[in-house]
């Protein structure tokens, strides 16, 4: 399995990085947590073919979390190269995907010129995953990864994401509390091969921050979503210090790759 962060800075980005966005590449297929990032574009970039595209998911519904599904909507549904792409996007409550149409395409069921009885399906499909209960449940599993949401208290319909792949276990926390007191328990009770937690709220050089990450069972842990300003490199560098040698700790940054 491997990682491409896409995006890895908080709503008011650094210079050359975006928001939140990583593209998981396993068994042939593509998968992308948040899209933060004008992630059409970065798809490119990168080299992750669209047609290798299995599955989006969304942690919550914050707009430095997904408004990069809209210009990959705009690319995916006018361009007819993607006719035979199809993408669907799982997303908590609290995103208004009728309102995104109307403002790319004026309508909500898809461009303008699909207003026939007859429509083309649609390239880019958007389902909702309920609210999930402490234990966890399945949004997805396709075969090749499976997704397991976990409620968090980042904002109302937030969630963690356990991803199982390979016999690999990766969690991405999404945003939570400013105390990380909602720190996913599924980081600390069961064995993980890879965290990626976020940087934007509290500060990482904090105790009980401190204490809450160094109970994560995994061998590394990913800073991203860092807010420059509450976060600088330093943080990332004493907590760094704080957890060595049981967890290494990877301040993310865009482009980086990680196998896992």
């Amino acid at each position: 399995m491997k990682i491409t962060f896409l995006g890895t800075s908080h709503g008011i980005t650094e210079k050359n990085a975006f928001c939140s966005s990583a593209a998981l590449s396993v068994g042939g297929r593509q998968y992308i947590v948040d899209a933060g990032a004008p992630i059409d574009t970065l798809l490119q970039n990168y080299g992750i073919p669209f047609a290798e595209l299995a599955g989006i998911f969304i942690t919550h519904p914050h707009q430095d979390h997904y408004v990069g599904l809209a210009p990959f909507t705009f690319t995916m549904e006018d361009f007819g190269r993607f006719e035979n792409v199809a993408v669907p996007v799982y997303a908590p409550a609290g995103i208004d995907f009728d309102a995104l149409n109307v403002f790319l395409f004026g309508d909500p069921r898809g461009h303008e010129r699909y207003r026939t009885e007859d429509p083309p399906p649609r390239r880019v499909r958007f389902f909702v995953y309920p609210d999930a209960p402490p234990e966890g449940e399945t949004v997805f599993d396709d075969g090749v990864l499976r997704v397991t949401a976990y409620p968090v208290r980042h904002c109302p319909h937030s969630h963690a994401f356990l991803l199982e792949a390979e016999g690999k276990r990766i969690v991405f926390t999404g945003d939570l509390s400013r105390d990380l007191s909602d720190y996913p328990r599924v980081a600390t009770e069961t064995p993980v091969d890879l965290v990626v937690t976020e940087a934007a709220h509290g500060r990482l050089s904090e105790p009980a921050t401190v204490a809450i990450l160094g109970e994560s069972r995994t061998p590394r842990l990913v800073i991203s979503h860092r807010n420059p300003s509450r976060n600088p490199l330093s943080e990332v560098d004493a907590l760094a210090a704080k957890l060595a040698p049981k967890i290494e700790v990877i301040p993310a940054h865009d482009g980086m790759i990680l196998e896992v």
